[in-house]
């Protein structure tokens, strides 16, 4: 388990050792998890929430949110190949500015629910120093 602390603008040193940490987690583990973010935990629920939901839709349903046809950028709902080993799906949500986010109807309230918690994470990856 790694615990980091963000430390103030001007702990360059600090900064270095919190982008090494995250990095040695990703690279480790996979992934790394923040917490005391802001983000309120009834929000986080309801978002996982709604991802279940949508995942457990037909394939047909998820397809309707697949990306713009011609868009550079693949947001929305995408899947691997069917004769790729990997056998992964995904939910691809850019900033709402983008203008290529795709939004499913079921589950109802997605885009609303969603769009929440990602203006916090927007928020915070700008508290992370871009190194």
């Amino acid at each position: 388990m790694f615990l980091l602390f963000l430390i103030s603008e001007e702990d360059e040193d600090g900064k270095k050792k919190v982008m090494e940490r995250i990095r040695e987690a990703c690279v480790k583990y996979g992934f790394f998890q923040i917490e005391n973010h802001g983000i309120p935990l009834e929000l986080l629920t309801r978002t996982m929430d709604l991802y279940k939901t949508f995942f457990a839709c037909s394939d047909e349903d998820k397809l309707l949110v697949s990306p713009k046809s011609g868009s550079s950028i693949p947001a929305g709902y995408l899947k691997s190949p069917q004769n790729s080993a990997e056998k992964n799906e995904h939910f691809v949500f850019l900033p709402s500015s983008s203008g290529f986010n795709v939004y499913p109807n079921n589950p109802p309230h997605f885009k609303y629910v969603f769009i929440f918690p990602s203006s916090y994470l927007q928020f915070i990856q700008f508290q992370v120093p871009n190194e």
